[in-house]
């Protein structure tokens, strides 16, 4: 069998759960017809209560919504335009409320707005007359369906008519009448907004036109005064509004100025001292801090140097802090006559040690021994004048911090001060806004009018109108079509036909090898097999020869020898087309021979005997089932076509068997028939009987190298082609692909865009 290429589509109906807008475009244009006798059905019908209404009048009055809006609180809001957007959303509402509307039932009474009795007359004597059948039934069933259908609430319970209408008092009887007269204003009234304005267009319908322009007229005079009283509410409401600001702000100013007060009182007790002397000792302490932190470390310089020159022993007449001093230079300057003296006596007397320089010696030492102990005096003198810097530093640190807390300290309470300033001086300015506000709403509240007027009023029409009954007769016309398209959708839906060799192909995940015309249900075989042999191009020949190729050259290293041909169910051109493809074969100088397995049906034994016996000395009675029997040998037993000398092996016209077909065809004797045939002829086709009335075709399907299975087109539904082809998996026949057979072209064009469309377009191709 040729691999063939399994289709990855949905399994068992998966992409059958929606119609997607092709298919349901389709459906409702091949049922346009249908459509447009629904829809005239329905115009007639809308038409027929139409002409049974009373004539219905219709008032309009126009009101001009114009809202001024009161300056309160800010001057802005005057310069910012109204937005009557929502402001005419919310007169619609006033307009369809239940007080104006009672507003009008007072003004003109329950029986001007009601109907006549006489008016409502035919429609309470049908309501009775529905009353009286309602109770017969109920009578006429059961108790047990009685008393179910009055505990599921579709029927009153006995005795409630006599209950449902107690005796009511006057005013229990005018306040229903007045409900009724409201929702009949609300039934019969229209409000329109002209669109970009604030015009509201009041309709009243009325089967009187007097009544109707009254009513008409009488809604926009009590909006206008409704208008105007809420108006006045609201301008009280405002004036109110201020006043109570104005108390509040009253209230604010005085506690705010007595804050102020007492702040400014308790920073003068705590603090004696101005802000300017604060910074003017401070300004001072600062500049001393600055000098004596220059002269101490000048100190800690002079002390670091003569304390080191002393530490070290060296020359202290070099440092300049002893330098500076009168003693250390006196002691210095006696050092140097000493040293003088010293140096004559050594001059005089040599190395000789005298009294005298002995004596200078003494001096000498204790002059330098002055010098260091001077010395000592003036670095603990520089120590002592670092010390005493230091000390100062620390306290000008301390009164410079004490006095910079001070000024922060005083300047948060300047600014707190100054905060509950500009507070009183907020609450003193809203103050009196509002006052002078109050003053402008008082004067405005004298001028105050509607912010609505009636630009027209409501004349008696002259003519009924009829934008009802169009609208009646459009509705019953859209019922009525959308009812049609929605049969032809569910009819659509519910088909489980194949129509489209893409649903074909979705459903069993085979190939699909050709489609079959239609070629007329009353032709014969032999008419069918003389139109392919004479006209070669029409367009069932070309479909035959397209099988015959997909079956034999799609894998020519392995073409199958035994084809099998079977359905789902009888009828669906299965034996013609098992006769046409094996003599396509045949033409093709493929020597074939046609099996016809379906032992069950008599119509093939009844066709196949009119041909010619191979061999003319038998009788038309052997056949199929004589050969297996060994009654005759397969010469004896074949027929064949005359013209293309295709042999036939079918059952006799007068053979007869007892045992069962599924029995014949599994037979040993059947299977080396098969064995024999291949090697006697190229091609064997089966002429197998449908899957799912016998069991017949998956005996068959075992000895067949590949299987064609037949699908009658919008006949065949997926269940059936489903469950066919699972028979034969069940049994791992080699199914090669499926046939749409006994095509509808003309109609089958309407159902998607395939090649029937081309097919059909194209016709005079195949002539």
């Amino acid at each position: 069998m040729p691999d063939y290429e399994v289709y990855s589509l949905p399994h068992d109906g998966e992409g059958d759960e929606t119609l997607d807008t092709r298919k349901m475009a389709l459906a409702l244009w091949r049922g346009k017809l249908l459509l447009a006798a629904f829809a005239g059905a329905g115009f007639l019908a809308g038409l027929a209560h139409v002409s049974q209404q009373e004539p219905v009048y219709r008032a309009v009055t126009s009101i001009l919504y114009e809202p001024e809006r009161l300056q309160i609180v800010d001057v802005s809001e005057a310069l910012v335009k109204p937005d009557t957007g929502a402001g005419i959303g919310n007169q619609v509402e006033i307009l369809n409320s239940t007080t104006l509307l009672g507003n009008i039932v007072s003004a003109l009474g329950e029986d001007t707005i009601l109907p006549d009795r006489q008016d409502n007359g035919g429609a309470a004597e049908t309501g009775r007359i529905w009353d009286t059948a309602a109770a017969w039934l109920l009578d006429a069933l059961p108790d047990s369906v009685s008393s179910q259908l009055e505990r599921l609430g579709l029927a009153a319970p006995a005795g409630a008519a006599a209950d449902a209408a107690p005796a009511r008092t006057e005013e229990e009887a005018q306040e229903t009448a007045a409900r009724d007269a409201i929702g009949h204003l609300r039934n019969n009234l229209e409000i329109e907004v002209i669109s970009g304005s604030g015009v509201i267009e009041l309709y009243y319908y009325s089967s009187d036109p007097d009544k109707a322009a009254l009513i008409a007229n009488t809604i926009s005079e009590q909006y206008i005064d409704f208008q105007k009283v809420s108006k006045n509410q609201d301008v009280l409401a405002a004036i109110d509004l201020v006043k109570n600001r104005i108390k509040e702000l009253r209230q604010s100013v005085v506690e705010s100025e007595r804050d102020l007060e007492n702040t400014r009182l308790d920073l003068a007790r705590r603090r004696a001292q101005s802000a300017e002397m604060t910074d003017v000792q401070l300004a001072a302490h600062n500049q001393e801090l600055a000098a004596i932190r220059l002269r101490l470390s000048d100190s800690r310089a002079r002390f670091a140097r003569a304390a080191a020159a002393l530490a070290e022993g060296t020359d202290l007449w070099s440092v300049t802090e002893f330098r500076e001093s009168e003693l250390i230079t006196d002691f210095r300057r006696r050092e140097i006559e000493i040293r003088e003296t010293i140096a004559q006596e050594r001059a005089i007397s040599g190395s000789v040690v005298t009294p005298s320089s002995v004596r200078s010696a003494a001096l000498l030492g204790q002059a330098q021994q002055s010098i260091r102990e001077e010395a000592a005096y003036i670095v603990a003198a520089l120590e002592f004048e670092v010390a005493a810097l230091e000390q100062r530093e620390q306290q000008l640190e301390r009164m410079v911090r004490e006095l910079e807390i001070t000024s922060i300290e005083r300047t948060a309470d300047e600014l707190f001060i100054s905060r509950l300033e500009r507070e009183v001086l907020a609450n003193q300015t809203l103050l009196q806004t509002f006052v002078v506000r109050q003053k402008e709403i008082s004067e405005q509240a004298n001028l105050q009018s509607a912010d609505a007027r009636v630009l027209s009023r409501a004349e008696p029409p002259s003519f009924p109108d009829r934008q009802a009954s169009n609208r009646v007769l459009l509705a019953s016309s859209a019922g009525a079509l959308f009812i049609c398209a929605l049969f032809l959708l569910l009819r659509e839906r519910m088909n489980n036909s194949v129509r489209d060799p893409r649903d074909l192909a979705e459903i069993t995940h085979y190939p699909i090898l050709t489609s079959l015309p239609l070629t007329g249900r009353r032709r014969s075989l032999q008419k069918r097999a003389r139109e392919f042999v004479t006209r070669p191009k029409c367009l069932l020949a070309e479909s035959i020869r397209n099988l015959r190729t997909s079956l034999l050259y799609s894998d020519p290293d392995n073409q199958p020898q035994v084809v099998m041909l079977t359905s789902s169910v009888p009828g669906e051109g299965k034996s013609v087309t098992s006769f046409l493809t094996a003599l396509a074969s045949q033409h093709t100088e493929h020597d074939t021979i046609l099996v016809s397995c379906d032992l069950r049906d008599s119509s093939n034994a009844r066709i196949y005997s009119k041909f010619p016996r191979l061999v003319p000395s038998k009788a038309a009675s052997t056949g199929l089932v004589s050969y297996l029997r060994n009654d005759c040998s397969l010469e004896e037993a074949l027929a064949v076509h005359p013209d293309s000398g295709l042999h036939i092996l079918a059952a006799g016209k007068k053979e007869h068997f007892h045992e069962s077909p599924a029995d014949i065809l599994s037979s040993p004797k059947f299977t080396r028939m098969i064995a024999a045939l291949r090697e006697q002829y190229k091609l064997v086709i089966l002429d197998a009987p449908p899957v799912l009335v016998a069991a017949d075709a998956r005996l068959l399907a075992r000895m067949a190298d590949s299987v064609v299975y037949l699908v009658h087109w919008n006949r065949t539904s997926k269940n059936a082609v489903r469950e066919g082809l699972r028979e034969l998996r069940s049994v791992n026949s080699p199914v090669a692909g499926c046939v749409l057979s006994m095509v509808s072209q003309s109609k089958a064009r309407r159902y998607a865009d395939n090649e029937f469309i081309y097919k059909q377009h194209y016709a005079g191709y195949y002539s």
